[in-house]
């Protein structure tokens, strides 16, 4: 088999229908199906945790169609990949009804969410006022957890993934066009045995003609692919090239962990999922139990796949994320941590797999990526000579993006209503690297000239919980070193000398590398309690607290 059919093989590996207008998309046929620019970072995180947690078989489902969770597996059935996520209509019209879109507000919703204040009261004891207080604060309690809310009807917000109990599938209202709802009559009644299925749904049967579950708008796809990557992993974690990979020294730190890392991966998050969350998931049970009338019956949901290359930023990944779950931290700061891990994962796999494809550039020595992001302080001033490098390292990075995309060995797209043929192909590979490092901080400005790397104190605090395991202490000089071995981040030494040859100042590197200062990295790590200096010489790096057991 050639090297570009090795790049852009697929898994799983039968996981493509041959009439899916998606092969022929550039973006999705390299980078899988599928990432899109439009889906937020929470969403990433809650999609991933949302299939992680879910049924992967019907089987798995209970009486009644009550999702069961407690498959906290990396596991898919590869004849059928597909798991079954609970959507909690129910639960997002009693939470985000009232102050949701006034513009996609169907009367008939204004109808249940009525209708479900109504119930909730008769299952609350005490008089009137006491009720109503009671639901106030069940409401002010669920608000509490929205992840996405911002200029969207109430059914396609999503919570903060707080919990089992928060973690909810994708549903799409259609309001208006054509096949919208907005000016029909439409009835949404209450079944207090079976809930409401849209696919044993008739024309005349109302609103549940108009929830849809198909088209992927928000969460887009890009946690499942994240998902599908640690499983393609642990499935593949004896292969040739994960052997090949552990030898190399920048990377020995891993090899002690690779043998128990699925393991590891999975009860650190069932645990996080699990543990910490019983008044809340009460509260949630309660009024879930009694509004289900007004769910939607769970129909599963379809993955689609990934490149089969992608082992080796898995491997990366699934490391930072077993790191995280270990911490001694709370809960909600390792959602937060998570949730940047999730966005730098997405921005680490682009690069891996365009540069695959691309292979136009020289190797990074202490890094199998081979690309490189050079950060600068972000309050460098303009004639700061790192931060024209940093700017230099983005162009590059860009460039890349965008010409991978135009490689022979991918389909070329169709133009349509003469628009540019590559604008769809742009929404899912090229544009979302820009857009998502910008909303992470990693790349500043978000508007104007001078586009460049930077590492703000919040990443820093993401890069030591994720690459430094709880209570291990490394020299500053190998926290650098363990930073470009893992995202190609270069900041000084050896390590920006690798990375100015690679954008192309070699001649320059070692004046570079010797003048650069790091200065602003210490200063970050001793305000956040992470660093100790042990003498003008040495300074150790480390993450607080102990290990907990996974």
């Amino acid at each position: 088999m050639n090297r570009e059919n090795l790049i852009l093989q697929r898994f799983p590996a039968n996981n493509l229908d041959e009439k899916d207008k998606a092969k022929e998309n550039p973006a999705i046929r390299l980078y899988g199906k599928r990432y899109y620019k439009d889906q937020t970072p929470v969403e990433y995180l809650a999609e991933f945790l949302l299939v992680f947690a879910s049924p992967k078989k019907k089987e798995m489902l209970e009486k009644d169609h009550v999702i069961s969770h407690g498959e906290f597996q990396f596991y898919i059935d590869k004849n059928k990949p597909a798991y079954y996520p609970e959507d909690k209509v129910a639960l997002k019209l009693f939470s985000f009804f009232s102050n949701s879109k006034l513009e996609t507000r169907h009367p008939a919703h204004r109808q249940a969410y009525m209708g479900s204040l109504k119930i909730l009261a008769e299952k609350i004891d005490g008089d009137a006022n006491n009720k109503k207080e009671t639901i106030q604060l069940l409401q002010s309690l669920l608000n509490g957890f929205v992840g996405v809310s911002s200029n969207r009807t109430w059914v396609t917000q999503c919570f903060l993934p707080a919990s089992t109990s928060l973690l909810s599938r994708e549903i799409d209202w259609l309001h208006s066009g054509k096949s919208g709802a907005k000016d029909k009559d439409l009835d949404w009644v209450y079944n207090d045995k079976l809930g409401c299925n849209p696919e044993k749904q008739s024309d005349d049967d109302g609103v549940m003609n108009y929830f849809v579950h198909d088209r992927h708008n928000f969460m887009a796809r890009g946690g499942e692919s994240l998902f599908l990557q640690l499983v393609n992993l642990f499935d593949n974690i004896q292969s040739e090239d994960i052997k090949i990979f552990s030898e190399i020294p920048s990377y020995y730190h891993l090899k002690a962990f690779i043998g128990n890392i699925k393991k590891d991966v999975e009860d650190g998050l069932s645990a996080l999922l699990t543990s910490g969350s019983g008044s809340l998931n009460n509260a949630i049970d309660f009024v879930s139990s009694a509004l289900h009338g007004y769910d939607i019956n769970p129909n599963h949901a379809t993955l689609g796949w990934i490149p089969a290359s992608s082992k080796i930023e898995a491997l990366l990944f699934a490391m930072e994320v077993r790191n995280l779950c270990a911490s001694n931290l709370g809960n909600l700061e390792k959602l937060d941590l998570l949730q940047t891990l999730c966005c730098m994962q997405v921005l680490r796999s682009h690069c891996f797999q365009a540069n695959r494809l691309d292979e136009c550039e020289l190797p990074t020595h202490g890094f199998v990526g081979n690309y490189v992001w050079i950060a600068v302080n972000e309050n460098a001033p303009p004639t700061d000579s790192l931060r024209k490098m940093a700017h230099e390292s983005f162009k590059k990075i860009d460039n890349i993006l965008y010409r991978v995309l135009r490689h022979e060995m991918l389909p070329k797209p169709v133009s349509r209503s003469n628009k540019d043929a590559y604008s769809e192909a742009n929404k899912h590979g090229y544009d979302i690297f820009k857009k998502l490092a910008k909303d992470l901080g990693l790349v500043i400005p978000r508007q104007g000239q001078g586009t460049r790397f930077v590492l703000h104190q919040g990443l820093l605090r993401f890069l030591v919980a994720a690459l430094i395991r709880p209570g291990e202490r490394i020299r500053l000089t190998h926290f650098y070193q363990r930073i470009f071995a893992h995202y190609g981040i270069a900041i000084s030494g050896d390590q920006l000398k690798v990375a100015l040859q690679w954008i192309g100042k070699e001649a320059d590197g070692d004046t570079y590398a010797v003048a650069s200062s790091s200065t602003w990295v210490e200063e970050a790590l001793k305000q956040g309690g992470f660093l100790v200096e042990l003498s003008d010489a040495v300074s150790m790096v480390m993450n607080p607290g102990e290990e907990q057991t996974i």
